[in-house]
């Protein structure tokens, strides 16, 4: 850790302008994932209001309707998480 604080100095006493560009870029991008977060966590709770209620009429249509909301959900979730990483 500490040759990597070292590294970012150096860089950012050779190259002030180019580490602060990166530094807005990080910042961006920060700020995105955690709204896209946001996002994910906001449908995860639609999703489960709407799943009680589905669940509720047990129609086999919403029944259907809901495991393809659930499988979209889990795609996002992996997206989500291969953007953090």
């Amino acid at each position: 850790m500490e040759e990597l604080k070292a590294r970012i100095e150096l860089l950012k006493e050779q190259n002030p302008i180019k580490i602060q560009d990166l530094e807005r870029k990080f910042g961006l991008l920060k700020f995105e994932l955690q709204e896209a977060k946001k996002i994910l966590e906001r449908k995860e709770i639609a999703l489960a209001d709407v799943k009680g209620e589905w669940i509720k009429n047990n129609s086999e249509k919403n029944l259907a309707v809901m495991r393809e909301e659930e499988q979209n959900l889990k795609i996002a979730r992996m997206n989500y998480n291969a953007a953090v990483e």
